[in-house]
Order: structure tokens, then sequence, then C-alpha cells
């Protein structure tokens, strides 16, 4: 009996440990040589965020295998330094994710290197793991999301769910998946709502960043024309100037339009857009072109077969240039010109023209990335005018695409003299308790919003509105504010804290505004707070908001269009002009 009973649970054993997934993982590199410190921390079982376990010491390496559930997919991890109390120093790079598709695997890493992912080695995302991605999706952006009935009825919200259900019913590929998910998003007409080129998981991050796929120059969009504006590539006939007619013969103008329904934007700012599809080439911003270009029209053997036409030239030429990576064509770029961005720091310039105008340039409100003091900067610069008795101001925020908004307070006590100004929005969510089911898939900063039931509120048919978080903004004036005529430069660029502070100071009658109209919307835009939203199975980041801005009064579908409307134009960029600021001068001198 012993006998029979030993072989049937040996067969039990056996059989269970055939039915787990075994994984090891093996690192290199590792810059403490003590076993008692390695090990992993990870979101599945047996791996969990709040307990080590520990590699072993396997020559000059450390591994350790472990068993998952059959049912296992996909896996986030990370490895750790774990001295004990407390005492816990993690890779300093993003999770680690790998797909797990067979019965054994062996995942090798470097201490504090991410992994190159080659997407085409993936399987396909199935049916049945798109469908589940697609309830979460559709439960999620149906209950949670603040603007979906800005510029949408509830027809054409369920019409364009159906359509994302549709997509979803063949295998696809992660670069299919990330294409049709965007492009359902950008339904929704949200600056902040969109499959994001940031905080992506490893697969997606290759995917989207890591491949030798990006055109090897930088370019502008000016009327309707791709004009280089740097060149990274190894042919000297690409100039500043140089219009791209084609690229593998399709025209750039097609391009353009292709790309368009994929890119997102509060309502129907369209410039705002066609910004987006542009490459400025710099190192710490993502461009749309960049991440929607190649899996759009897929680039073979790393090369392109160029059109152009070089300027004041009638007869084009064709070429072929070699794709690159996005971080080696920043690195050239930056080799290349001297005066070419490094930094968002790059961005901001304070400088005293000509009849003792001040020039301000405020590029960026991304300061948590600056090095330097950036609010001391501020200071003395306004101390500077205010002691050279500056009476003009132009402010350029033409780059800036928004950031902090500590930084654009800080920047408002400068240029603006009275204590309040009324913003004219009201704050409104749909939800007072955040879904559970919801939770699981989202990560944030702050997670404040689960329970707003005790924040004073009314209820509109399906919105909640917060008063608090509405009607006038408190601004600080200092002793060194601005008490001249400011001339602030604006472009599409221009969303989030960047199109709040143009719409403040047109509003407020604080000076002229003079370029290009901005990207947002006059009808308010959402934020709040921004969601990374996961879907389970794809793990394609998508950013949420969670609190919408709307105007008190039914607004134009636009942006802040400024008082004087003026364009950059190619002769600017060929000749190293600058139109916008130059009216802006103009203007001044006229007074």
């Amino acid at each position: 009996m012993k006998s029979t009973l030993t072989i049937i649970l040996s067969l039990v054993l056996s059989i269970t440990c055939i039915a787990q997934k075994e994984v090891t993982f093996k690192i290199t590199d590792v810059p403490v040589k003590d076993l008692k410190y390695i090990g992993l921390r990870g979101d599945t079982a047996p791996l969990s965020w709040e307990k080590t376990i520990f590699l072993d010491k396997n020559g000059n390496d450390y591994t350790k295998s472990l068993n998952f559930s059959k049912d296992l997919n996909k896996i986030e991890y990370k490895f750790v330094l774990d001295k004990g109390k407390e005492d816990i120093e993690w890779e300093s790079i993003p999770n680690r994710s790998e797909v797990i598709n067979e019965q054994k695997h062996l995942f090798t890493s470097k201490w504090n290197i991410e992994k190159f992912i080659d997407p085409s080695t993936l399987p396909k995302l199935s049916v049945k793991e798109l469908m589940e991605d697609y309830e979460i999706i559709s439960n999620t952006v149906l209950k949670v999301h603040p603007g979906l009935y800005r510029y949408n009825d509830k027809e054409s919200v369920l019409k364009n769910l159906e359509i994302l259900k549709n997509s979803f019913q063949k295998p696809l590929t992660y670069a299919e998946t990330f294409l049709v998910m965007s492009k359902f998003i950008a339904t929704i007409e949200c600056d902040h709502t969109l499959v994001s080129a940031y905080n992506q998981e490893g697969i997606i991050k290759s995917l989207i960043h890591r491949q030798s796929d990006k055109v090897p120059f930088a370019f502008k969009w000016i009327n309707g024309k791709m004009i280089i504006t740097h060149n990274a590539s190894e042919s000297n006939l690409i100039k500043k100037g140089t219009e791209i007619l084609s690229l593998n013969n399709i025209p750039a103008s097609q391009i353009l339009e292709t790309l368009i329904p994929y890119i997102t934007a509060d309502g129907a700012t369209l410039q705002n857009k066609v910004f987006k599809a542009q490459v400025d080439g710099y190192s710490f911003r993502y461009n749309a072109f960049d991440v929607l270009y190649p899996l759009l029209f897929p680039i073979k053997e790393n090369q392109i077969s160029l059109k152009i036409r070089n300027p004041n030239e009638s007869t084009s030429i064709d070429l072929k240039v070699k794709t690159i990576k996005r971080s080696d064509r920043s690195t050239k770029l930056m080799k290349k010109y001297s005066d070419f961005p490094k930094t968002p720091e790059d961005l901001w310039e304070y400088k005293i023209l000509e009849n003792n105008i001040g020039y301000l340039k405020i590029g960026s409100f991304a300061t948590d990335d600056f090095k330097g003091d950036w609010k001391l900067m501020l200071k003395e610069a306004f101390k500077d005018m205010k002691k050279k008795k500056v009476q003009n101001l132009v402010l350029d925020i033409r780059e800036n695409q928004g950031g902090l908004d500590d930084a654009s307070y800080e920047l408002e006590k400068y240029i603006y003299q009275n204590a309040f100004v009324n913003d004219g929005l009201q704050s409104q969510s749909r939800f007072l308790e955040f879904p559970e089911e919801v939770k699981p898939f989202i990560q944030t900063w702050d997670y404040w919003f689960y329970n707003l039931k005790d924040d004073e509120h009314s209820q509109n048919g399906i919105y909640y509105t917060f008063p608090q978080g509405s009607v006038k903004k408190a601004i600080k004036p200092t002793k060194n504010t601005f008490k001249g005529k400011i001339y602030m430069l604006t472009s599409p660029n221009n969303v989030s804290g960047a199109f709040y502070l143009a719409r403040l100071f047109k509003k407020s009658d604080s000076g002229m505004l003079i370029g290009q109209e901005t990207g947002g919307n006059q009808n308010g835009i959402n934020g709040g707070a921004i969601l990374f939203f996961k879907p389970p199975n794809s793990r394609i980041n998508i950013n949420l908001p969670v609190l919408g801005t709307f105007a008190k009064n039914e607004m134009p579908n636009k942006g802040i269009v400024p008082d004087v409307k003026i364009e950059n134009t190619i002769s600017d960029l060929i000749g190293g002009s600058d139109s916008v600021l130059n009216k802006a001068i103009e203007i001044i001198n006229k007074k």
C-alpha cells in the first residue's frame, strides 16, 4: 500500500513540476561581490516587491532558479543589493519586464543596464489576451476619463470602442497593438491621454526607442513641407533648409496625413498634432514622428531612400541614407552643432537686446531635470531688469510643452501685478470613489483621488464639480515683479502648463501675444493627476488624467489665439532669422 501511495505521490509531484514554469535569473557585473547582498524582487509569486529572494554565487556571476505558475506569461522584477535593516539599493533603471512563453527560461542581465529586446522575436498577443485588455481599457475609460464627452457624444465613444474591439479580433504584434491603441486613444481628443512614449516597460521601450529606425536628421513642418533643421546623416547633400519631398517613394505630405490620426491633442488643435509630428532631435524629449513613422512605414535594412530639394534649386536629388538609433542621433547633433540643446536648461535664456528690451526664454517647465537653481535664475533676471529699468520684456515660451506646475507658478509671480487672477474654469471628475477594479492596473505619484467624497462638491449629471479647484488663482507678486509691458511669444508647442500660462496671460490682459495659436483648448484641458495605466497583457502604458478643468461658458474649440499672428518661414530657417521675435521688437520700437 505504501509503495502504491509513494508512486502516486511521485507522479502527482512530477506532473505539478512539469505544469510549472522554471525561470533562471542570472546577473553579471554586480558592484558588490558579496553573496548575501544580491537578490531579486518582483510582481509575481514567489517574488514580491516587499521581500528579497537572494541569489546564489556561480563563478563570477549570481543566479537563482524559481518556479512560477504555468499560466504566467509576463513578469516584472528588479535586482537589489539588500544589506538588511531597510538598507536596500535598487537598480536605478525601470522595472525589468520579460515574456515567459516556454517551460524553461534563462534571463541574463547586467546590473543597472536595461536589456535590449528585439520585438520581432516575440509571439503575437492572442485574441484572448487582447480582449482581456480591451475590457479593462473600455471599463477604465468609460468610468474614469474626465473629458471623455467633451468633444465626443456617447454614440461616438461607443463607436470608437467598437472599432478598437474589432481590431482585437485577430492576434497582433506589439507594434500593431501599439498602433491600434494609439488610434483609439487619439479619438478622445485629450493631450494628456495618450499611448505614451514615456514610462513604457522593456518590450515597448525597445520597440519604439531603441531600434535603428529613426531618420538621421531633425526637421520642421513649414507650410506643409518637411524642412531640415539639423543633419546627423553621413550625406553632405542634406543641408539646413533642405526639403524632404519623399521617403521611400512616399510623399512627405502623405506621411504626415497618415500620422495625424494617431497623435493626441486637445480638441480641434490640428496645429499641435503637426508640431508633434516634427523631430527636434533633443535627447530629453520624445517626438511622435520618431515613434509612429517606423511602425506605420517599417524600415528595411536600416535604410531610407530620400528625394530632396535643396534651397534655391529647382531640381530634386535622390539619395539613400542609413537610419539611426535615437540616442546616437542626439549624440551626433550635440557634437556637430555647438548650440544644440543638451538639457531642458538649454531652453532657458535671459539677455538684454538693443534699446534695453528684455528677452527671457522659458522653453520648458520640466525643471525637475535641471542641475542649476532655476528659481534663482528667474529671480536674478527680473532683479536685473528692474535695476536696468527695462520697460519692455519679450517672454518667449514657444518651445515650452509644460512640465511642473511649480515652475509656472514661480514665473507668474514675476509677470502678474495682481494678487488674484480669475481663471474662469471649474474642476470636475467623473467619480467620487475611484473604481476598485481599475486600481491594480495603475501607477502614479500620489493616490489622493481614490476618495473624493469628503471634498466639497456638487453633482451635475455625470460630473462632480469641486469649487475649491476653480474661481480664482492666487498669485504672489514680488518686489521684482515686472512693471512694464510684456510681449509673450507663443506656438502650437504650448500645451499643459504652457497653455495655461498663455491662457491666463491673455485673460488677465497682461500684455500682447505674438506668434502662432497654442495647443491646449479654450474649453479647458484634463489633468489633475496623470495615471500610468497598463492593461495586463500588452502592458502598453496609457497616460490617463483623473480631473478635467472646464470653461464655465462654451468657448471656441481652439487654443489661445495670439493678438498678432505670424509664422516663421523657410527663409528664416536658412538665414538664421526669427520673424516672430523680430515682429515683437518692431512693435516695441514703434511705440
